[in-house]
């Protein structure tokens, strides 16, 4: 079936080391998409950012954001979220080592975790307006009944 379950969602973007595709809004209203790291607690999605990111300066002046988790690979699945991103905590020094064993593995993600843990970071949070999901193969459901007739 096409469209995700909320318990799929939840999965694929929990159990997954997907990247997010994160669009944001430039000054001049041009989308900047940039791929980062992202925790899912069911709620809404965080992520961390330095304080010269340019995400995090278009964040601070609007806050609407829409982001993209998919595999690279079939059979594809994808998650498409819009939603309102909010900075958090502006020196975030807490405990992010889960994420980056989750990127990075064991090994690799502890090294780097520890060489970089009093590095201050941005901490975002991003609550969903409007979540869409898709599971291949085959037509999400609002394509059903579509035909070059209709045009």
């Amino acid at each position: 079936m096409p469209i995700m379950s909320n318990d799929e969602i939840y999965s694929f973007l929990t159990e997954s080391n997907l990247i997010m595709k994160l669009a944001t809004l430039s000054a001049d209203g041009w989308p900047y998409i940039i791929p980062i790291w992202y925790q899912y607690n069911g709620s809404y999605l965080t992520a961390l950012g330095r304080q010269q990111s340019r995400w995090i300066t278009h964040i601070r002046k609007d806050s609407r954001v829409s982001a993209c988790i998919d595999t690279p690979q079939a059979p594809y699945k994808r998650v498409i979220i819009k939603g309102i991103a909010t900075i958090d905590n502006d020196q975030f020094l807490g405990d992010w080592e889960s994420m980056a064993h989750r990127y990075m593995g064991s090994d690799i993600g502890r090294t780097y975790y520890e060489s970089t843990k009093r590095t201050p970071r941005i901490l975002v949070k991003i609550k969903p307006n409007l979540v869409t999901s898709w599971s291949g193969p085959g037509w999400h459901p609002r394509y059903e009944g579509w035909s070059d007739s209709s045009l």
